[in-house]
């Protein structure tokens, strides 16, 4: 047996499971700097589309690792949204909604069409470049806890029979799907409305240029068929995925949902005579469920085991990325000893209740009930928890009580929400996002006069993170920073961030606002200071003023 085979190895953290979530975790843990070693018990990643969009959340946070413009080459750019027709043979097609990407104004990236099962190897590829160990074909069977460290029992079939070892690692990941033994095997229960019902998924090949005419038909509605159509793939290689209900009397063997699909598509296309190939079709449940808890001791729950949701909207998977993402640094803090154990606890008070919302909004969706704008699911939710460590400075924004979600085109700064995207011109004269400041660690971000911040390169305390100092300057602004200074080309950064120009916003290594100050004065250094030191888990943050 190899090496990794070993009983008794140790790891950092171990991801259990090798989806999407679960190697979107491995990534950022990876560009963290932090060991980790994934199993999967599938030979490789998914080869079914599955997951289709990337929101511009997922995407501003595949561009910090490095993998935007792959992920960009590998889609479509759309267009985003359904189109409503009796068949593809209509002379009209009816367009359901807004397709005009939202986001664009508000984000580097927007969104991106992007089949999983050609995201899945992006993601691999750059985790593995990075340092991640991912092992396909490796079988989960079990684990213990106790105070310093998880061990999981581990398993692979090899010609000899089946190979059985144990790892210990400090903390365990649980990326393994909807039905997840690691949460199972943990008792953590889950709340929601449950199952939703069967559908069927099918991938197929068949000439539809004549029906289409050369229209764009990336997501149908085909009300004779009673099915919903998505072109797969991009341009240059396009498949075609056929999604219908799995009602009571369909004949649910292989073959019987081949010829079902065979059928569907030639009622969508108007042509009984059409030549179809089925490549495969498969049948799932769809259920809306969050578990009670996402951490329990050492193991935190990512991606489906923690939140199961239908793929109305397409925000499931985007919601697992992210929560890879609001982890890793977490960990990344807590394993170098710079955070307070206590920085662990704030994963399930921020990511719970940002799953509890977006399960709301795709049932929503599917009642065509929505009252959320697709641009706010995926940019405006934000940590209301937060303010629990920061006391209010007078403002009914910050007094705790204010809502999970903001108008993404309207930030506040508030603390807890996502920094704005803004557009800076470095004093080489390259243009940038504001997002691309953030990752590596905490960042202060302060107006045109803010001198008095340039001391906050010195942490006043030990234990305080290291706070990287950026000046934002606003057209016809001046200023006597000897550090980085970049220009705020649409003149934003003030009414974004709700400061003044000696003002300033601490920034977490995931680009969520944790502190802010409209203006220097006595004490703000001993304020920042202390802000920072809470939000790493080792004390009460001070006032906010």
């Amino acid at each position: 047996m190899a090496d990794r085979h070993s009983t008794g190895r140790r790891v950092p953290v171990l991801i259990v499971g090798g989806s999407l979530s679960g190697l979107s975790a491995a990534l950022f843990l990876a560009a963290k700097g932090v060991e980790c070693l994934l199993v999967e018990q599938r030979p490789g990643t998914s080869v079914h589309p599955r997951a289709r969009l990337v929101t511009a959340r997922s995407m501003e946070l595949f561009r910090s690792v490095g993998i935007e413009s792959e992920v960009r080459a590998a889609g479509d750019p759309g267009p985003i949204g359904f189109v409503v027709v009796d068949t593809l043979a209509d002379e009209h097609y009816v367009p359901t909604g807004n397709h005009h990407d939202e986001t664009l104004d508000i984000s580097p990236t927007g969104m991106r069409l992007c089949d999983q099962q050609q995201l899945e190897p992006l993601v691999l590829e750059r985790a593995r470049e990075l340092g991640a160990e991912v092992s396909f074909g490796t079988r989960f069977e079990g684990l213990t806890q106790d105070a310093d460290g998880v061990t999981a029992t581990l398993s692979e079939a090899d010609g000899d029979g089946t190979a059985t070892w144990t790892v210990r690692c400090d903390y365990l990941l649980a990326a393994d799907g909807i039905r997840s033994p690691v949460r199972e095997a943990l008792g953590i229960g889950r709340h929601g409305p449950g199952p939703l019902g069967r559908s069927v998924s099918a991938i197929f090949d068949a000439d539809l240029e004549p029906v289409l005419k050369g229209r764009r038909a990336m997501a149908v509605i085909v009300k004779q068929a009673g099915a919903f159509l998505f072109a797969r793939g991009n341009s240059e290689s396009r498949m075609w995925q056929l999604g219908f209900p799995l009602f009571e009397g369909i004949d649910a063997s292989p073959e019987g949902l081949r010829e079902r699909t065979r059928e569907l598509v030639r009622v969508a296309a108007a042509d009984p005579g059409l030549d179809v190939t089925v490549h495969s079709a498969m049948a799932w449940e769809s259920a809306a469920l969050v578990a009670d808890r996402f951490r329990s001791g050492r193991v935190f729950l990512v991606g489906d085991s923690a939140h199961a949701m239908p793929p109305a909207g397409g925000f499931g998977g985007n919601t697992g990325v992210q929560d890879g993402h609001n982890l890793a640094w977490k960990l990344a803090a807590v394993l170098s000893g710079s955070a307070g154990e206590a920085l662990l606890d704030t994963y399930d008070a921020e990511r719970r209740p940002v799953a509890d919302f977006t399960v709301e909004e795709t049932l929503a969706r599917i009642g065509q009930s929505s009252a959320e704008s697709r641009a706010t699911v995926q940019l405006g939710y934000g940590y209301p928890s937060l303010l629990a460590t920061v006391p209010p400075d007078g403002s009914a924004e910050e007094s705790g009580e204010a809502a999970l979600t903001q108008d993404p085109h309207r930030p506040t700064g508030r603390p807890g929400t996502r920094a704005a995207h803004l557009v800076l011109e470095c004093e080489d004269g390259r243009r940038i996002s504001s997002l691309d400041l953030f990752g590596e660690g905490f960042v202060l971000l302060t107006g045109a006069q803010g001198d008095a911040w340039d001391s906050a390169r010195v942490p006043l305390d030990e234990r305080e993170p290291g706070v990287s100092v950026h000046r934002i300057v606003g057209p016809g602004e001046r200023t006597t920073a000897k550090g980085p200074v970049y220009l705020d080309v649409d003149g934003a950064f003030a009414s974004s961030y709700a400061i003044g120009p000696r003002g300033a916003v601490l920034v977490r290594p995931d680009g969520f606002i944790g502190w802010r100050t409209a203006a220097d004065g006595p004490g703000a250094r001993e304020r920042l200071s202390a802000a920072a030191l809470g939000l790493m888990g080792h004390a009460p943050v001070g006032p906010s003023r």
